[in-house]
């Protein structure tokens, strides 16, 4: 992992307003000095989070999200602490002093050295003498120098051998080039993988080059017209979506993402304005795909292609997002067999116009089930019915079954008591996913854990606090909150102060206490923050500590015998209780 001073990620946390960070992912609304926002974290339909623009913190009243800037945005990114980092810096145009982003792993370092000089000589080629052709049939397909230029699209000469005689003089060996699938080898003899083809490449979700798909562009017979890169270490289709590095953040203020099956309908459609869009390169839909959708917690509109293949992906892919807790829609292009010919033929708005209005994916599945079917034949009708209700059954959404049901009835002539029955006969075998629990268990704390608590993050708040702290308690019987309490000391000794926020970064990587002081500052970060609350609380410890003592005391007394001893022990109960007065 790159490595990032404390110093350089404080500056960036201290710059970056959480409201505002927080705000471009999801709606806020003020409520006096704190906003308000539906928790991301959880299933979460009435606004339960609170964001303090004040202590640069967050917290979920409800499920016990809290953090500060950096911790939502690795959570609600599902990214690595110091990919967040650079996303925040980003967000506040700060640049981190290393390249932690769009970085591969060393064990890749090379292979990647390899795809990116593969990248700059193909584009080169382009733009020479070789290329004018090439050139010619991308902008006659209507690809201006805007889009040629945005997806790095190149050419791979006539030559068998140019980019494996470049990238050998550059000292890279046979045997790597064959790995990551630049070059072949036949009878003896090296060539070009990608000779005589437009070149597109392919990047895995950071952004990296993985590969490449190349295009014939002269007309040429007896030859695919699609040779795409073999998986490798580097590429792995299943585990990539075509364009999604672009297309995220585009995705979430648009709060949906287009999912098309080949590459060049991802870039026609973005080049009509429309940047949300990624490609499967095929029809079926794997995990990691489906776990990348996921991660932009945004709706899915599926656009896959107007053949029965695309109506059969669309149904399969349909039911695995939904599965996955993915809201599903869908768009069924008619005429064009894909996005890429739709737009050519009918143009930009049209397209648009279907983007605006996508139906759901049961609404869609409604329809399919309809197919091949004589609606007016008892059976076709019964066996329709039978596998929406089947559908129907696997939906929680209430008013969706109830509408379907009446909509059933109505255009059948069907009773509806007769449809709920059947209904509630399907509902008991079809397995649902529980949904996990977001309240939090509600423990009662004594008074000892309450004034300790609250004493803690009193002392995340200030010097003046920790000092007070020192003055007058200096010890916590508990271990956890004895480690806690050292930490914050720790910290403030060598950042010369501290806030909440900066505390929260400082204790991401510690296991044992990240989890307490997380739920500490859940808990308190409504208080109100004031020396005279400090001491009222440390008196109140003060108290029980006393409390705890004298009754330690006298049980010594019970079991001891010598009498002087017990003289002493009784002097120290009165001294005691004196204080305690």
């Amino acid at each position: 992992m790159a490595f990032v001073s404390n110093d350089e990620i404080n500056s960036i946390r201290a710059k970056a307003d959480i409201v505002s960070v927080i705000g471009s992912y999801l709606p806020l609304t003020q409520r006096g000095k704190n906003y308000l926002g539906v928790c991301p974290f959880h299933d979460d339909h009435s606004p339960s989070m609170s964001v303090s623009g004040e202590k640069q913190i967050y917290k979920c009243f409800s499920c016990g999200a809290t953090g500060n800037v950096f911790t939502f945005v690795q959570d609600y990114e599902n990214v690595s602490f110091i990919e967040a980092v650079k996303i925040v810096a980003d967000k506040c145009g700060m640049k981190l002093s290393v390249d932690t982003f769009n970085s591969a792993p060393q064990i890749f370092k090379e292979e990647h050295e390899i795809m990116d000089l593969a990248q700059k000589f193909y584009l080169n080629n382009l733009r020479t003498d070789s290329g004018k052709d090439a050139l010619k049939y991308l902008k006659e397909r209507g690809l201006n120098e805007d889009i040629i230029k945005e997806f790095g699209i190149g050419l791979s000469l006539d030559t068998n051998d140019s980019l494996y005689s470049l990238l050998s003089k550059k000292g890279y060996d046979k045997k790597r080039l064959l790995d990551v699938g630049l070059i072949n080898e036949s009878n003896d003899k090296v060539y070009d993988m990608f000779s005589r083809r437009i070149t597109f490449p392919l990047w895995d979700k950071e952004g990296n080059i993985v590969g490449f798909s190349a295009r014939i562009y002269r007309g040429e017979k007896d030859v695919s017209k699609y040779m795409n890169s073999r998986e490798s270490k580097l590429f792995k289709k299943g585990e990539t979506l075509y364009n999604y590095h672009k297309a995220k953040d585009a995705a979430k203020r648009e709060k949906q993402i287009i999912v098309v099956e080949g590459f060049m309908d991802a870039i026609r459609v973005s080049s009509v304005g429309i940047k949300n869009v990624v490609a499967l390169q095929g029809t079926a839909m794997t995990q990691e795909q489906i776990n990348l959708l996921k991660k932009l917690r945004v709706k899915v509109i599926l656009c896959l292609d107007n053949d029965n293949a695309g109506e059969i992906a669309t149904v399969n892919n349909g039911e695995e997002l939904e599965k996955n807790n993915i809201e599903t829609y869908v768009i069924r292009l008619s005429g064009e067999k894909d996005p890429d010919e739709y737009i050519i033929a009918n143009g930009a708005e049209a397209f648009k116009e279907n983007v605006l209005e996508p139906i759901t994916f049961f609404e869609f599945k409604m329809n399919y089930l309809k197919q091949n079917k004589d609606l007016s034949n008892v059976t076709d009708l019964t066996t329709y019915i039978n596998d929406v209700l089947k559908d129907l059954a696997n939906n929680d959404d209430a008013i969706l079954r109830e509408l379907t049901l009446k909509k059933i009835s109505e255009e059948y002539d069907i009773s509806l008591d007769i449809l709920k029955s059947k209904l509630d006969d399907l509902a008991p075998v079809v397995v649902k996913e529980k949904k996990e629990e977001v309240k939090r268990e509600i423990v009662k704390k004594d008074s000892y854990i309450i004034g300790s608590e609250k004493v803690l993050y009193f002392m995340m708040n200030g010097e003046e606090y920790i000092r007070e702290y020192q003055k007058k308690l200096g010890f916590f019987s508990d271990s956890l909150y004895r480690e806690i309490a050292n930490e914050i000391v720790y910290f403030l000794e060598n950042n010369k102060k501290i806030t909440v926020a900066d505390f929260i970064t400082y204790v991401n990587d510690k296991d044992s206490i990240k989890g307490k002081v997380m739920e500490i500052v859940n808990d308190s970060a409504n208080d109100e923050v004031t020396m005279e609350a400090m001491d009222e609380y440390i008196l109140a410890l003060l108290k029980v500590m006393t409390k705890n003592e004298i009754k330690r005391l006298k049980e010594l007394m019970k079991k001891e015998l010598d009498v002087d001893k017990k003289m002493k022990l009784a002097a120290q109960i009165a001294e005691l209780k004196k204080e305690e007065v």
